[in-house]
């Protein structure tokens, strides 16, 4: 597909802690010359895809491999990552995009908080897109997402914002503010600094674990904290409540970040500290916003 590089998306997640160690390879078909065009969020499609192929590596086995694939299936082109891994038992098919399932690994070594996939399928669907498996224990799986073929006879609408508008006020600050980004999943802290790589105001710094972000938001004493709530150990909620307790800290605007079981209303985010909380998939346009009424024209 002439959008999207699969060799790059490949060495994006190589990246990714843990990515250089993998004990898989990762790898590219051939794509076909005369695959479409597809109606699609460029970044959000590499993030699918990203989340797929970081399953691939948790979970394959030594020496084995991962494959990107993009083929046309009717009316969408198919993007997919076929490994030859441990597989997906038949009792918990069912339950694969839900959040917090993990396959069965819930109790295994494996460490991840089952909530990739589930973000995925809502990718998905905001690309008006969807998301599928096959899978068989010991032989291996294949995660795809099918996202429409661009139809030349349709209204042409302006591609979906995959980082914070050049025309924002926050790409016009002539203050510089430092941002604190807590999560443990690395697509997701990629994503993150795809959105804001272009503004000059902002130094992301990043954190894994609330246990790590504690110090780092203490020493740095940045303008906002962006905290996913579902993390390993403490809980963005913990976390949260913390830094609300100490004197040097209590100041700092804290957005948080949920799949939307997580937190069930805005009461108890309000109860907890949180300046506002976001629902997984990130909203450009919303934590754009959010951004805008707490950095824009604010001195550091």
């Amino acid at each position: 597909m002439p959008d999207l590089d699969g060799r790059a998306t490949c060495e994006r997640i190589r990246a990714l802690p843990g990515g250089r160690d993998a004990p898989i390879q990762l790898e590219v078909a051939p794509l076909a010359s005369e695959l479409p065009l597809v109606v699609a969020d460029r970044t959000r499609l590499c993030q699918t895809l990203m989340n797929f192929g970081s399953n691939a590596i948790k979970y394959g086995k030594a020496s084995g491999r991962a494959t990107f694939e993009a083929t046309r299936h009717a009316e969408h082109v198919r993007f997919s990552v076929v490994d030859d891994g441990i597989g997906i038992p038949a009792d918990q098919h069912d339950k694969l995009f839900e959040p917090f399932q993990r396959a069965g690994q819930e109790t295994g070594p494996i460490e991840g908080t089952g909530i990739g996939l589930a973000i995925s399928k809502r990718l998905a669907g905001l690309m008006q897109g969807r998301i599928g498996f096959a899978s068989e224990v010991g032989r291996g799986s294949q995660v795809w997402v099918e996202i429409p073929i661009y139809r030349a006879a349709a209204t042409r609408q302006a591609a979906p914002a995959r980082a914070i508008s050049q025309t924002s006020p926050l790409a016009t600050m002539t203050s510089r503010h430092k941002i604190v980004y807590v999560e443990d999943n690395p697509s997701n802290i990629a994503f993150m600094r795809e959105l804001v790589n272009d503004l000059a105001g902002v130094e992301l710094l990043t954190a894994p674990t609330a246990e790590i972000s504690l110090p780092l938001i203490r020493a740095h004493q940045p303008a906002v904290v962006i905290m996913d709530i579902n993390l390993p150990g403490m809980s963005g909620l913990e976390a949260t409540q913390q830094l609300q307790a100490w004197p040097e800290t209590r100041h700092i605007p804290i957005v948080g970040l949920s799949a939307a079981a997580l937190i069930k209303d805005t009461a108890r985010a309000k109860d907890a500290g949180f300046y506002r909380y976001l629902t997984k998939p990130v909203q450009v346009a919303e934590l754009s916003a959010t951004l805008e009424e707490l950095l824009v024209d604010k001195p550091r």
